[in-house]
């Protein structure tokens, strides 16, 4: 496809000499496979658009192809038997053994931060958007060519480290005498609440409580914090110790999402020692100004924004302003990346705003390489979710839950299958990330157990089911048909499969289901790109779930094992489902998203 592509370009480029050409996709195969829009180029000639649609449908032509003026759009559409050979040959047999919609390595680097938790706090359902968005992010991008630095910017030094200090100091040993015994990780849910992490979470959220009724309480929080960043030999035990065991119980979380980093060991804290030459940058840049009881501030009203830029506070302690610039900077210097995503989300937008511009005063290297990728957050009905107030669904529990629903159906529907733990996870966990994949990532999501965890409707458990539906055709078929769309082996977001021949003739896919099927296909690699461009992955989702549905179609209504079948009809479909198969594993595999052959 990207080939036609080219060649479309080029052909309406020599027409329209001078036109900057951009072509866009169809909302169905009948229209075409590629359109070009005439009302720029119009515009630009003075023309009428649907008048220059006309001529050059008159004018340009491609083999194997026809061009078709549709008002103001010229929509070039593929023969059958060319656009299934186009598009199964790209799957089947793709170019260097690169899988379809990928792009060789071109030398841009890109850093994509992710995650981020806060030390000493459990994963909540809040923390998989940042999480899943993130990944598919690196994912996406590697896949894309990019060379991709994954870093998880652990939330582990700053002001709410005094809390947990104060809160610990204060009633560690209030019903929680065994806080530092060993303890089993592997133990069942229920038993979570009796881990070391869970009881730093009850301490925290008692702190906040209390303090609501006593304000001096943040003062002992402040006062242990700048403990901490003075060196002082407790504070930094036991903060050592809450770091240790937040990241054992992280990298458990991490392992089941299938998630990974390049570095854990890069958070806030890592920067600590560069806070105080970014602050000396600052104040040689002449950036610095004197705000409040001795704060040190940046204006920024010269570039729009009416809110300065915090940076140390009155009492000497650094603040996330004075840690993100610190990072960067270290990041400029180890890295030389190209582009830098922050997938945080919306409610740090002005602080970004901040940092951006700041980083653009400093040093002009930063303009245009640095991206904010908020997304809205994970709201209870009864409102937003809290930390410090208690009121959080934990992650693990959503996923046992999605887990043991679905190992109910299976036992229910086919109590036979093999692996049924293993498949029970699959499909749990595809539910859960490809529900937060369909939701715009900008926009705000509240959570129900229905919603977070459905399995039936647009759904990863529905995308899941196509595939194993699939695998299922493949093994009847007989012969090597299952092997075909076995993956072989798995580098970084490629899948590998062993090879494939493309059936001569291709014969038996010019039914309307089949070139429907087909043209879903081809849109795979536009879906993967606009992932990239807009740094979310409902448009590989949605993509994924029209190849199910379309896959459907064609399973119903083109029967692919029938006995009358003549043999290259039957060889032909065949091969539609291997290619199928292999672009809904892979799509989800970029996603985070596994994908069982039997379910």
């Amino acid at each position: 496809m990207d080939a036609l592509r080219r060649t479309f370009e080029q052909q309406l480029g020599a027409a329209l000499p001078g036109v900057d050409i951009t072509l866009e996709r169809p909302k169905s195969g009948e229209l075409g496979d590629l359109a070009f829009p005439c009302f720029r180029a119009a515009k630009q000639l003075g023309k009428n658009p649907v008048q220059l649609s006309q001529e050059l449908a008159a004018s340009i032509a491609i083999e194997g192809a026809s061009l078709v003026a549709a008002g103001p759009y010229l929509n070039l559409k593929l023969a059958p038997g060319v656009r299934a050979q186009t598009v199964l040959g790209a799957i089947l047999t793709p170019p260097a053994n690169r899988p379809f919609g990928s792009r060789p390595p071109h030398g841009k680097k890109v850093i994509v931060e992710y995650s981020s938790p806060n030390i000493a706090k459990l994963f909540t359902i809040g923390h998989l958007r940042s999480t899943m968005i993130g990944h598919a992010l690196a994912q996406t991008h590697q896949f894309l060519g990019y060379e991709v630095i994954r870093l998880n910017h652990l939330g582990d030094w700053g002001t709410q480290f005094g809390t947990l200090l104060a809160a610990y100091t204060r009633w560690a040993q209030e019903g929680n005498a065994a806080l530092e015994a060993d303890f089993d990780w592997a133990e069942p849910a229920p038993e979570r609440r009796r881990t070391p992490l869970f009881r730093l979470f009850q301490l925290y959220v008692r702190f906040h409580a209390e303090e609501e009724n006593d304000p001096a309480m943040r003062d002992e929080a402040r006062a242990w914090f700048k403990r901490l960043e003075a060196g002082d030999a407790e504070a930094r035990r036991l903060w050592s110790w809450f770091r240790e065991i937040s990241l054992k119980e992280f990298q458990r979380i991490y392992d089941r999402l299938g998630v990974r980093f390049d570095t854990l060991e890069q958070g806030e804290a890592f920067y600590e020692d560069q806070l105080e030459p970014t602050m000396k940058r600052l104040m040689e840049a002449g950036l610095l100004v004197e705000g409040d009881k001795g704060a040190r501030i940046i204006n920024l009203e010269d570039v729009g924004i009416t809110t300065p830029c915090l940076v140390q506070k009155g009492d000497g302690t650094s603040i996330y302003a004075t840690r993100d610039l610190a990072a960067a900077l270290y990041r400029k210097e180890a890295y030389g990346f190209d582009r830098c995503l922050y997938v945080v989300g919306t409610d740090q937008v002005l602080h970004f705003q901040q940092i951006f511009a700041v980083l653009d005063k400093l040093d002009p290297w930063f303009k245009g390489r640095m991206l904010h990728t908020p997304f809205g957050m994970i709201k209870l009905p009864e409102g937003k979710m809290s930390t410090r107030k208690g009121n959080v669904i934990f992650l693990e529990d959503v996923l046992d839950e999605a887990r043991e629903r679905v190992a109910a159906i299976i036992e229910e529907k086919n109590p036979d299958l093999k692996d049924k733990a293993e498949v029970s996870e699959m499909l749990g966990m595809g539910a859960v990330v490809f529900f937060d994949a369909m939701n715009d990532r900008v926009k705000p999501i509240t959570f129900t157990w229905d919603r977070v965890i459905a399995l039936d409707g647009d759904t990863g458990p529905y995308v899941q089911y196509a595939h194993a539906r699939i695998l299922s055709v493949l093994r009847k078929a007989g012969g090597d048909w299952a092997m075909k769309a076995q993956v072989h082996s798995a580098h970084g977001p490629f899948l590998s499969y062993p090879d494939a021949q493309l059936p001569s003739p291709l014969s038996g896919l010019d039914a309307p289901e089949a070139q429907s099927l087909l043209f879903e296909l081809a849109g795979l690699p536009g879906a993967v790109a606009a992932v990239a461009d807009g740094c979310m992955a409902t448009p590989l989702a949605r993509q994924l779930v029209a190849v199910a549905r379309s896959f459907s179609g064609f399973y119903t209504n083109c029967p692919i094992l029938a006995p009358e079948n003549a043999p290259e009809v039957r060889e032909a479909r065949l091969a539609l489902c291997v290619a199928t198969a292999r672009a809904l594993r892979q799509g989800l595999f970029l996603m985070g998203i596994q994908a069982p052959d039997e379910m």
